[in-house]
């Protein structure tokens, strides 16, 4: 089975300094976790999280089922735990599951799970990211489709092939944060010829949307107009950009033609929330359509909980936000924010500007990593083929 046909259904928070770290009880929903089949496989992995790049190291994996884990709980089995293997193919053995407690709390609603005292063999180990205390350990549950035609088998180019439409928009952070455009070298710099940060991730970016779609959605927030703070705002003449990357650049520049005043708070609920509800019409109509939203932004929100709420909410729509970070602010909560699973789908995803800057092209193939398996999972979690298309 190929990787793409897995999904993750459980993530947990890194526990810092411990070579046997202790992970806190977990409340999983029992469908989400194996669809009420306690037979069903799912593979436990164990995490290294690097907290400067949000990204994980897997350490070691094994696979068994949720009737395997209830068994370890009686009194007469021999077995208290799960052996952790470098790879499912490989036998080497790098760590040891404990399970202490794991309870069915009710059959319809939900699974309660405590894993701990995860025992990492690394004596031998020279890698530096595994011998460093700083690095915090996390262990995902992942699981496979509940039948052998699950459309998660399908790849992502099968369902564009039969005629599913990627429905882009681009949403840009205007916030005075990213100082003055009259101001050589700012974010949103107008004042010199040479493109800007902003002008440059969308060329990047534009450039990979270009390879799914012929027009796109261009929003703006956080800047004043007549006074007025708006959060979410049409640039260009038209609601939608046609054509080339000339276009979208084109709607851009525009705007800085209008009374627009940089201005602030810095919140994305309005622009997630609009694109929810587009999204959720073409769901509506049964439109062969996923809607994918770009947020361009050089900081994080100021209502950060709220956010995490709208995500979480607009999970079950077809819907994918990708944040891109400009400038130099502190990312840590943005990675944090969009590595988070539960028991709902993971629609958010993170990517730097400035780690692709020098090569701006990449920063649209970085953009759109996690979008195919996001999708995937959509069609997954909702039963859709590409035959029935």
């Amino acid at each position: 089975m190929n990787r793409l046909a897995r999904l993750v259904v459980y993530r947990s928070s890194p526990v810092n300094d411990s070579f046997e770290p202790r992970w806190d009880v977990a409340e999983v929903d029992l469908e989400a976790l194996c669809n009420g089949d306690f037979d069903r496989p799912l593979r436990l992995c164990v995490l290294l999280h690097k907290r400067k790049r949000g990204g994980n190291i897997r350490i070691g994996e094994c696979e068994t089922t949720l009737r395997m884990i209830l068994n370890t709980q009686r009194s007469e089995s021999p077995v208290n735990g799960f052996s952790i293997f470098k790879s499912i193919e490989s036998q080497e053995i790098v760590g040891r599951f404990e399970v202490p407690m794991i309870q069915v709390i009710d059959l319809k609603l939900e699974e309660e799970v405590m894993i701990e005292n995860f025992q990492l063999n690394c004596a031998e180990d020279n890698d530096s990211a595994l011998s460093s205390r700083t690095n915090p350990f996390a262990f995902d549950i992942s699981a496979t489709p509940t039948d052998a035609t699950s459309p998660a088998e399908s790849s992502f180019s099968d369902y564009i092939d039969n005629g599913w439409l990627l429905d882009f928009m681009i949403a840009i952070d205007f916030t005075s944060s990213n100082g003055d455009p009259r101001v050589p070298g700012s974010l949103h710099d107008q004042a010199t010829e040479s493109l800007n940060d902003y002008e440059e991730c969308i060329e990047g970016i534009g450039c990979a949307l270009g390879r799914y779609s012929e027009s796109c959605t261009i929003w703006g927030f956080g800047a004043k107009f007549d006074g007025v703070t708006r959060h979410l705002f049409q640039l260009g003449r038209t609601t939608t950009c046609h054509g080339s990357v000339d276009s979208i650049l084109q709607a851009y520049r525009g705007i800085f033609q209008s009374d627009l005043i940089m201005s602030g708070p810095t919140l994305f609920d309005q622009v997630i929330q609009a694109a929810a509800v587009r999204a959720n019409k073409s769901k509506l109509r049964g439109a062969l359509r996923y809607s994918v939203l770009l947020i361009l932004t050089d900081g994080i929100s100021q209502d950060f909980e709220e956010t995490r709420r709208k995500l979480n909410v607009y999970s079950s729509v077809p819907l994918s936000v990708i944040f891109v970070g400009l400038g130099r602010s502190d990312f840590c909560a943005m990675h944090k924010l969009t590595s988070e699973v539960g028991p709902n789908r993971t629609i958010s995803s993170f990517v730097e500007y400035r780690e692709h800057q020098h090569d701006p092209r990449s920063l649209g193939t970085a953009a759109l990593q996690s979008l195919p398996l996001q999708f995937l999972e959509y069609m997954a979690r909702n039963n859709i083929q590409p035959r029935s298309v």
